[in-house]
Formats: structure tokens, sequence, C-alpha cells
């Protein structure tokens, strides 16, 4: 590997101010030495999530330009700055929610990186690490998903919907899916053990169907305004409605609803989960050990 020099340019996608996707410009960078506790990582593969457009187009509030977005990547440490411990030059690395990462080389810190073990590749994991992340606090800690779970996803064709399913159905449940379109079905169908196009019929009312009238343990809501409120009927007494969605914030549910009901809402925030740089690491071993598996 031909490491950069002191200060050699390397490409990178930034912008000078928020707005369309015009703003957005190809150019190059000086990248120097990595500093105290930073690596400098040569990115193979870069992680495209929706929340980079809330970045780009202003919704986040960006303090100083210019600005690079993206916040997931994968690719290879090729130098070390001074007090980093447990990474060195040749090591795989991965992170999530690490703004800047619209780039072929960057500095950054290591706390928020991740080793790969050798079977993922680092496109795989620049795919994956985000959005496996977030089915794992879904189902191992926002509702921990047992054989025997009734589960239903919204938006089961997404990049966390359908890793959500997946994992929920290797883990015994009964995993119930809805895709915006009928076209979608034949994506999904494979991995569900029962897919409903919310434009072709009432989900609430199949999955109470399904179900016997019994309802699900939890909802797993990638959607939002759309699909919340009539989520609401279809959850057991007792059960949980995770809402992570982006299509819009839904009306709240009254909260004598809830109590009768005794349901637990969580809008789930993921760095909540990941408090400390261990809890990343298992997290992420879980999550490619999940993905080795199939």
């Amino acid at each position: 590997m031909e490491p950069l020099s002191a200060a050699a340019p390397t490409g990178v996608v930034s912008m000078q101010a928020p707005g369309p996707p015009s703003v957005l410009v190809y150019g190059q960078e000086n990248i120097g030495a990595p500093g105290l506790g930073q690596v400098r990582v040569r990115q193979a593969a870069i992680g495209v999530n929706f929340v980079d457009t809330y970045f780009r187009n202003g919704s986040f509030a960006v303090t100083s330009f210019p600005f690079v977005p993206g916040v997931e990547a994968a690719g290879t440490i090729e130098a070390v700055g001074p007090g980093v411990t447990g990474f060195r030059v040749g090591d795989r690395v991965a992170y999530h929610f690490v703004v800047g990462a619209y780039a072929e080389v960057r500095l950054m810190p290591t706390n928020g990186l991740v080793h790969l073990p050798d079977g993922i590749t680092l496109a795989q994991a620049a795919a994956v690490t985000t959005k496996g992340l977030m089915a794992w606090a879904l189902l191992r800690r926002i509702y921990p998903v047992q054989a025997g779970s009734v589960v239903l996803v919204h938006a089961a064709a997404g990049g966390v919907g359908s890793l959500t399913a997946r994992w929920a159905r290797a883990l015994g449940a009964t995993v119930i899916g809805t895709v915006g379109t009928a076209a979608k079905l034949a994506v999904v169908q494979p991995y569900l053990d029962y897919a409903i196009a919310t434009d072709q019929e009432d989900f609430a009312a199949h999955v109470l169907e399904i179900t016997a009238g019994q309802g699900v343990d939890v909802v797993y809501d990638g959607v939002g305004q759309a699909t919340f409120a009539a989520s609401v009927p279809v959850v057991k007494p007792g059960g949980t409605l995770v809402l992570y969605g982006s299509s819009g914030r839904p009306q709240p549910v009254a909260p004598t609803v809830l109590a009768q009901r005794q349901l637990t809402v969580v809008s789930p925030v993921l760095g909540t989960y990941l408090p400390t740089q261990a809890t990343l690491a298992q997290a992420a071993t879980e999550v490619y050990v999940a993905l080795q598996q199939g």
C-alpha cells in the first residue's frame, strides 16, 4: 500500500451551503498526517443513508463550511497517529455516524471505528453497518425478539426493514411485513412469513386476520405518519410500537389509549444504545456474525 505523503491531494465531495443535490461538488483536499488519537483511513466504499439528505438540505444544522457529508464508510488504515491503541496500519475498519464520509481518504478518531472480520467485505460493511446496528438495537435492545414472537415490520423492503425482518425470522419470530406497492411483494416474500402491500389492502385488518385477532407483540415502523396510527390497534396489550420512520411525524397516540392497553411507544436514537466503544464493538460483531450466517 502506498501511503499518502504529508499533504497529498485526494478526492472529496463537499458543499459550501445547504440546498438541493447540486450543492454537492467534487474536488480535491490535502490530507495530512493523523494527529493525537487519530488514524488515516483510505476508504473503499461509502454508505448512503437517508440522513445524508438532512445534512445536505439544511434540516440538520451545519455550523461551518465547506462541509463534507456522509456518515458511514469502510476502508483500510494507512497511518496511525500518536496515542492510538487497538488499531494499526493495514486494519480493515468501518464506522457509523462519523460525519465526513464522502471522501477517498480521511482523518478520524478511533472512537467509532470497528474492526471487520475476514468474512465481511468492505463494500458489505459500508452498506450494512449503520442499518445493521439499527436492526440490532430494534431486535436486541428495544424489544428483544425471541422464538415465538410475532412481529410486524413496516417498510420491509427498505434497508433497516429488510435486515430487521430477516434477523427476526432467524431468531424464530413470525414476521409480517408491509411494503408500499404490490410491485415490491416479490422482493420481500422470500424472507417474510406474510407480506402485505398497503396500496392493495388494509394492512391492519389483514394482520388481525393472520393473528386470529390477537395482534402482534411489536411493530417496527420504518414509515411513520402513513402507518403509525393504524398500527396501534394491531398491537397486543402490553406490546411495543417502535417508530423510526422518516415519512413524517404521526399524530401522538392519546395517553389514555396507551394506558388502557399498557402499550409502550419508543422513538429510538441509535447512539443511546451504543454508549461506549465496547458496546459498539460488541453490537457490530453481532451484526457481522448475523450477516455471515445469512
